[in-house]
């Protein structure tokens, strides 16, 4: 007889009053899993599912912070709902309870240390329970694992800790010299484009050109743009070039085909290339890179080949098809903001960089509290001067960061020249006592412990006292944002968050968000920011019109 399992939380519940476990105690602890779940994630136990997989990534958007819970509290409740949907048939861990095969216990024996024999074991036991020994384990093994823990695995990340097993198992027989199998990891689902030396070397002369000209490599070059283009920028030609022709080879064409740009930068082909990376990505919507992957054509076209204007109108009426939205803020970041709708999540990312250095002076010798002083001195930069990734990271005591005295007190200024900003406009803040503080103690007992090689970067490097990676470093930063509060916070958000703090305050002005975030142009800030003063617009709604009837019942 087929016994029905459980699709929600609520059938689990159900399922534990109508076979109560015997201990009080272990059943009032499932059931309490359950609720408080149900709690944290906002949703009703029948609109929690228990298909693990499912389940899974709802419990990875559980933090301590916003929960309210220590950690240990949370790692607790996880436990207790897997025994809930153990006891009720919906988790099963099969190799629980089997033991290791001889083969196995010796080779756990010639792990190094514990921690290796811990990233082995569940893989251990899941061969030893379908005999497969050590000698026997393959590619087709470690697949049919990664399947069983995506079915299984409540909390942690599958492809992590295949990916991690891996590691351990390759390594622990090359230190002991065993005749086993080496495991490879699974290819990268990541799509990457062919690179461009895999075209005719005269299709890659050209298009070398073609970016020493608009970079002005050439000082006395007359027929360049009248501003250089940045590497960002550069960056971005060569690889939407890139993706073109690999979109364009992967339908038929041969790579020797492309010999010069004329032959590449053509209406039909975009189309041909365009159809083919909406059909790859698959869903009704149009890739967001598509407009991009235009407009360089476009540039290209117009400025470099001297196209036709009946071709630069082909291009442009693609580049209006699958371009999108007009510019402004992303999806994404208007969710991420929206976190800051909450008083107790702005206060909690206000007052991280005090809570990091705070933490930092109970150990000041510890290499953990440099790192956590220096992201403390990051934030406390970012709340006040708002500023990109890349000129955080390149901050330099001697040119950017100037001090001066004010009675016993050491304050700074946080001055960028415009030809270091991404729009040119120059970056020129002085910062108020509090956040210079937190700043010279960085300086002045941190900054040394973080790198003690020679070089004047705020933030440098262990290895040689240069400026860390802006990537590297923002996320660092944004894992530090997480860690700590349970929020999902990327460097360049504190721009947006900024705005929002004082749009809130001061709804309409959008002058002041333009100087603050350095804009140029006023209708840029709008473009990004009106939608802030929507809220303000519901709430003196609410104050004027629907708070009079607060209160008052029909009649």
């Amino acid at each position: 007889m087929n016994i029905k399992l459980p699709i929600s939380l609520a059938d689990v519940l159900e399922a534990l009053e109508a076979h109560p476990d015997p201990d009080m105690k272990r059943q009032s602890a499932k059931r309490s899993a359950i609720s408080r779940v149900s709690k944290f994630l906002y949703r009703p136990p029948s609109e929690i599912p228990t298909d693990i997989p499912h389940l899974r990534r709802l419990l990875e958007t559980l933090h301590p912070v916003p929960c309210g819970i220590k950690p240990k509290s949370l790692s607790t409740l996880k436990s207790d709902l897997a025994a809930a949907l153990r006891a009720t048939g919906v988790l099963q861990d099969r190799e629980t309870a089997q033991p290791l095969t001889p083969p196995w216990d010796r080779f756990l024996g010639s792990a190094h240390s514990s921690h290796q024999v811990w990233g082995l074991h569940r893989f251990a036991r899941y061969c030893s329970a379908r005999s497969i020994q050590p000698a026997d384990v393959s590619t087709e093994a470690v697949e049919a694992f990664h399947a069983e823990l995506d079915a299984t695995l409540l909390t942690g990340d599958p492809d992590k800790h295949v990916k991690s097993m891996i590691d351990t198992w390759n390594h622990v027989i090359r230190k002991s010299g065993l005749d086993l199998p080496v495991l490879k990891r699974a290819p990268s689902t990541r799509y990457l484009a062919r690179p461009l030396s895999d075209y005719p070397v005269s299709l890659q002369q050209e298009i070398q050109d073609y970016l020493d000209r608009v970079s002005h490599r050439d000082l006395f070059c007359e027929d360049g743009p009248d501003k250089p283009l940045r590497e960002t920028s550069l960056r971005n030609i060569k690889a939407h070039l890139r993706q073109l022709l690999d979109e364009l080879v992967s339908v038929g064409h041969e790579p020797s085909e492309f010999t010069q740009l004329t032959k590449v930068i053509t209406a039909d082909n975009l189309k041909t290339a365009f159809r083919k990376m909406k059909a790859r990505r698959g869903g009704d919507d149009i890739p967001s890179g598509l407009g991009n992957i235009a407009g360089t054509a476009i540039a290209i076209a117009r400025h470099h080949l001297n196209a036709p204007e009946q071709e630069i109108t082909a291009l442009k009426a693609i580049h209006k098809r699958v371009a999108g939205p007009p510019a402004g803020m992303s999806r994404k970041n208007r969710e991420r903001l929206s976190q800051f709708n909450s008083w107790d999540n702005l206060e909690q990312l206000m007052r991280l960089p005090s809570i990091l250095m705070s933490r930092a002076q109970e150990r000041p010798l510890s290499r953990d509290s440099a790192l956590a002083a220096m992201h403390a001195a990051a934030f406390v930069i970012l709340l006040s001067c708002p500023m990109r990734i890349k000129n955080l990271a390149g901050l330099d005591l001697d040119r950017h960061v100037l001090p001066q005295r004010s009675g016993t007190h050491t304050l700074y200024t946080i001055r960028i020249e415009g030809v270091e900003v991404k729009n040119g406009e120059p970056i020129d803040v002085f910062l108020n006592a509090d956040s210079s503080k937190l700043l010279h103690r960085y300086i002045m007992q941190f900054r040394s412990q973080v790198s003690q090689a020679d070089g004047r970067a705020l933030f440098p490097r262990m290895s040689d006292g240069e400026p860390r990676c802006p990537s590297n470093f923002g996320g660092a930063l944004t894992q530090r944002v997480r860690r700590e509060t349970g929020l999902s916070v990327n460097p360049h958000l504190f721009r947006h968050i900024a705005a929002k703090m004082y749009l809130d305050k001061c709804p309409g002005n959008f002058e002041v968000v333009r100087r603050l975030l350095k804009h140029k142009r006023l209708q840029t800030t709008m473009d990004f920011y009106a939608e802030l003063s929507n809220q303000w617009a519901h709430d003196h709604y609410d104050k004027v019109v629907l708070s009079k009837w607060k209160g008052k019942t029909d009649v």
